[in-house]
């Protein structure tokens, strides 16, 4: 969503509005803005929430475990073991723990 007419003083970049809070920003200006994989953009306190979110939810599924690789930006990644795609919330009986 843009709000009309409204420019970044120090940029010059249109400003935009976080899709989680409505919060307006630059995210040229302030380099905390994230954009998801779904192309979901959100403001600093909405990105860091979300984190902290995912961080929890981490220690608890196969983002806790050792077969767990090539983790992205969203939590997914692949499970050396069985040999699929995993989101770092799933967890299988087979998990092994990080050392």
């Amino acid at each position: 969503m843009k709000r009309e007419n409204q420019i970044c003083p120090k940029c010059g970049e249109e400003l935009m509005q976080c899709e989680n809070c409505e919060e307006w920003g630059c995210p040229v200006c302030n380099d905390e803005w994230r954009t998801t994989n779904d192309d979901v953009l959100l403001c600093p306190e909405c990105a860091a929430a979300c984190k902290e979110d995912c961080d929890r939810m981490r220690a608890a599924g196969c983002g806790s475990c050792s077969q767990f690789a090539n983790e992205n930006d969203e939590g997914q990644g692949w499970c050396n073991l069985r040999q699929e795609p995993v989101s770092f919330i799933d967890r299988c009986e087979n998990r092994v723990p990080k050392i």
